[in-house]
């Protein structure tokens, strides 16, 4: 376990709600995250773990409940006026840098240009400084030859950790993972995973959407295990995945233990 709880909250999410017609989605989801801490999400498909990171990074819109990141909180009423005005939005959402399942990297530009352009347009830095800071990042996730390749001629686990530069690029706050090795190849997944490990290394406060369910027992200080729209339990780690409680989590953990996980 990494130890890095304590200190103030980073991310606190409040009785969050979100429904498509009748169709809930989330059912009332309540967290906290403090500063440094590493909070895991885990549950089967359609649970809500990835709808709930774009909740709190106000890609998706709740119908009740609030979320607050840092100093900045969004109470949400179920109104379809706007959240927040454009430019409170663009500060809102740069405090939470997201990595995404399928990269969604811009095709036409370079590695290099990629993890510029969140500075450059969002931050408003002059192209030098951004660029600096952009070979920077690639350096930190080991992809220093890479500046100038594009992202079809990179491999998943390149692309991945160009997503992963390109979100540290705007000095976020919060990192959030959204089954950030789910669509690699087995061999590729581990040189992602590194890159993670050396944030939580460096105090990065982290949510991880996950299903490398060793990997979570690891690094995470706390888990949270999700169903139909609801926390059906939490708690440290390594106890919550070596000894559930909830029958339904002892469950879907059974599906890994001939994995790797033990």
């Amino acid at each position: 376990m990494s130890g890095h709880e304590g200190g103030r909250t980073m991310v606190e999410v409040k009785d969050l709600k979100l429904s498509y017609g009748e169709n809930q989605i989330l059912r009332g989801v309540s967290l906290t995250v403090p500063e440094g801490g590493i909070l895991a999400i885990i549950g089967p498909s359609g649970s809500g773990k990835s709808t709930l990171l774009r909740c709190i990074n106000l890609l998706a819109r709740p119908s009740a409940g609030s979320v607050r990141v840092g100093s900045e909180a969004v109470t949400f009423d179920g109104s379809k006026r706007r959240i927040l005005p454009d430019r409170a939005l663009a500060a809102f959402r740069s405090n939470t840098g997201m990595v995404f399942q399928h990269f969604n990297l811009f095709p036409h530009m370079t590695a290099l240009e990629n993890v510029m352009e969140g500075p450059v347009t969002v931050r408003k830095r002059p192209r030098a400084e951004a660029e600096a800071a952009a070979r920077a990042l690639l350096a930190k996730v080991g992809l220093s030859d890479k500046a100038d390749a594009y992202p079809g001629k990179l491999s998943g686990g390149q692309k991945q950790r160009v997503a992963i530069a390109r979100a540290l690029a705007i000095e976020p706050s919060v990192m959030m993972f959204d089954e950030a090795t789910s669509a690699l190849d087995p061999e590729l997944v581990g040189e992602v995973l590194a890159v993670i490990r050396q944030l939580s290394n460096e105090g990065m406060t982290m949510l991880i959407v996950t299903h490398e369910m060793a990997f979570a027992r690891q690094i995470a200080d706390r888990i949270i295990f999700m169903r139909d729209g609801l926390i059906v339990e939490e708690g440290p780690a390594q106890s919550l995945i070596d000894n559930p409680v909830e029958e339904s989590t002892r469950s879907f953990l059974a599906h890994f233990k001939g994995a790797g996980l033990t």
